[in-house]
């Protein structure tokens, strides 16, 4: 269950009506009071409410014009009508009007009660399908973390000590080694697992728009902004906002991300009040940001502000059988799980470097289930995998030749298999760059770049 308090605004112009709502609901959540439509709509703007209970006659801005304006909201609280009018047709009006439910005064208590549990229990339930509808969606269906090597057997170790608690958490780890997926399973063992799961890609968004996705936007706060826009921190309370790649955000967004961690409020760009937000961010890079901070590409306050904890994710290559386990299992999501693995096919698997980490793993066997007939053999991978059966992997330590091949095959076969596992792990290092990945490799840079080609190895795999 959510450790969230929902929280409410009583909205009458009757003090002792409102006092009487709290009292009856007793402690269990927290409270606004509010004596006009007015006051109402500017605590929305200021807070994120999870319920409004409404009375319908009040002067000035009276509850149906209140909830005309609450409908326009980004996102509306659902709205509970209260009213001494207890005629069938004033209900049926207000749920009409936008109002999921209506309590005539005097009202019994348990009524109430009932009226708002069973009210938050379905704004819940509609929050995770659409949550679980997203996932679906983003993770086609392979959103599990599979492996029993020791290394992953640490990992989840760390994953369950840490998902109670709601410690800001750096996840750690080369592209496509499944930073998303563990910073899943970290909200979904967490107290906030009925809340929603926001994820955002940093890198993907172009600069100009990077601080509007966040933070939200008003209508007009800039060219092409036509209507309000909550953000996605907005979107996350109550649960867990996940912001990968944090390491390519720029410096202006890191400052405002910063006082949004210290103060939990979002000001939307554009003005208006800030909003309070309770959000668990985790966060993941496959930077070094100590360097980028050292190169002041990245805060340094930031840094420790995500880094209350940190998880580091192994890259596949040294994942040992687990390779084997996940390469079945994107068999079978490809619709193959009849296909079994050649010896020859394991071992190239055991062998490669896996530059690319378990997304390239799953494209190589998505190719092999299309053109495999019955076993998976290496020429049904791509062409530097199934190559890699004779090679070395640095992780493995030896040369294991294929049968009937001679020596001269096999040498080739090995120093091939010896130029892809340096030079990729060079290039990692050095997060792709080729001048450094060069120098460190004593070669001159145009030769690095035809090898590269050679071996068909792409230096944006590792940036």
């Amino acid at each position: 269950m959510s450790s969230i308090r929902h929280r409410l605004i009583v909205c009458d112009d009757e003090s002792a009506a409102r006092r009487g709502i709290v009292r009856a609901l007793g402690g269990a959540y927290d409270f606004i009071e509010c004596g006009s439509g007015v006051e109402c709509l500017e605590q929305l703007e200021s807070g994120v409410v999870d319920l409004v209970l409404l009375d319908l006659r009040m002067p000035g801005l009276d509850g149906r014009a209140t909830l005309e304006r609450i409908l326009q909201l980004p996102q509306p609280p659902p709205v509970v009508m209260v009213t001494a009018d207890s005629s069938l047709r004033t209900a049926i009006d207000a749920v009409k009007a936008g109002a999921v439910d209506f309590l005539a005064k005097p009202y019994e208590i348990e009524e109430l009660r009932w009226i708002v549990e069973r009210t938050l229990d379905t704004t819940n339930l509609r929050r995770e399908n659409h949550a679980l509808r997203a996932e679906v969606q983003r993770l086609g269906g392979s959103g599990e973390l599979i492996g029993e090597s020791p290394v992953m057997q640490r990992l989840f170790s760390e994953v369950e000590t840490v998902a109670p608690t709601t410690a800001s958490v750096l996840i750690r780890g080369e592209t496509g080694t499944g930073k998303e997926l563990v910073a899943r399973r970290i909200h979904q063992l967490s107290g906030a697992a009925s809340g929603p799961f926001v994820a955002l890609n940093c890198a993907a968004v172009p600069e100009s728009l990077l601080e509007s996705e966040l933070f939200g936007h008003r209508k007009g706060a800039f060219t092409g902004a036509d209507h309000d826009r909550t953000g996605r921190f907005r979107e996350a309370h109550g649960g867990t906002l996940f912001l990968d790649e944090i390491g390519d955000m720029p410096l202006a967004a890191q400052a405002k991300l910063l006082r949004v961690l210290q103060e939990r409020l979002v000001e939307p760009l554009g003005g208006g009040k800030a909003v309070r937000v309770d959000v668990r961010v985790l966060a993941a890079t496959h930077r070094d940001l100590l360097d980028l901070a050292r190169q002041q590409r990245f805060r340094e306050d930031l840094y420790y502000r995500l880094r209350v904890i940190e998880i580091t994710i192994p890259p596949l290559a040294k994942r040992g059988d687990d390779i084997l386990r996940l390469a079945r299992y994107f068999l079978g999501l490809a619709g193959r799980p009849e296909c079994e693995l050649h010896p020859d096919t394991s071992n190239a698997l055991r062998l490669h470097s896996w530059p690319g980490n378990v997304r390239e793993l799953r494209n190589a066997m998505e190719r092999a289930a299309i053109f495999c007939r019955g076993d998976v053999q290496p020429r049904d991978l791509p062409s530097e995998i199934g190559r890699a059966g004779p090679g070395i992997n640095p992780e493995v330590g030896v040369i294991n030749p294929p049968a009937e091949v001679d020596f001269q095959k096999a040498k080739a076969l090995a120093v091939e298999s010896f130029e892809r596992s340096f030079l990729t792990a060079t290039l990692r290092r050095h997060q792709g760059n080729i001048s450094r990945a060069a120098r460190v490799a004593g070669m001159h840079r145009q030769n690095l770049q035809k090898k590269l080609r050679q071996l068909g190895i792409d230096p944006d795999d590792f940036r």
